[in-house]
């Protein structure tokens, strides 16, 4: 049994997962997308993880994978698509997780295999504290399943469903602008919402002009 592991080896988790896998003698190969701007393999492997991956994974790719190709998005079933941690945020959730899902042509919407949440205080949490929860909890989530597979005791929950469609780029710039007319309550939140060191922040649009926020 061989894995292909894609994933952000710029995100600390992402070490940690190769660094458990090896110590586990588990017989992978792996792609790190922060150095390689296309991906693509030769070789065939029974299985596909992308984990913590941002880059599109084409049906070209997955035709070399024998068995299954799963998908481990941040965010749970509430959240799919582009933003995930930023939206929550602004929804003010209780509860936020991880989701582990088969892959196909689009963004998140493939079989969800496992969820895994965990409760978030919306006083205390903001997106750096967020972010940090959600890969710890993926971490977990992941050595488990990677654990399932090799004793084969993966089956998919029929029950789990996506609440709604992906949420795209656009939506995300849209949700972070800050209007003239917004509140201080919504300016407030959008700045938890949105402000991460070195990530996209909040804007102002004056007359075309765009005035964003940085974070040092």
């Amino acid at each position: 049994m061989k894995f292909l592991i894609i994933t952000n080896c710029k995100h600390k988790v992402s070490r940690d997962f190769i660094g458990y896998l090896k110590s586990k003698k588990i017989n992978f190969d792996y792609i790190d997308t922060n150095k390689k701007k296309k991906i693509n393999i030769s070789k065939k492997y029974d299985y596909l993880i992308s984990f913590l991956n941002p880059k599109y994974i084409n049906k070209r790719v997955r035709s070399n994978i024998r068995l299954n190709s799963f998908n481990f998005h941040p965010g749970p079933p509430e959240y799919p698509g582009f933003g995930c941690y930023n939206f929550a945020l602004l929804d003010e959730v209780n509860f936020y997780g991880s989701t582990i899902h088969l892959m196909n042509e689009k963004y998140d919407s493939g079989q969800i295999i496992n969820v895994k949440k965990f409760k978030i205080s919306r006083e205390k949490i903001n997106l750096e504290k967020l972010i940090k929860l959600t890969h710890n909890n993926i971490f977990k989530q992941a050595k488990k399943f990677v654990e399932d597979i090799i004793k084969k005791k993966i089956n998919g929950n029929n029950k789990l469903r996506w609440k709604k469609k992906p949420y795209t780029k656009k939506e995300f710039e849209l949700a972070r602008e800050i209007k003239l007319y917004d509140s201080k309550k919504n300016i407030l939140k959008k700045l938890k919402a949105f402000t991460y060191k070195g990530y996209e922040s909040v804007y102002i649009n004056l007359k075309g002009i765009k005035f964003e926020f940085q974070t040092k």
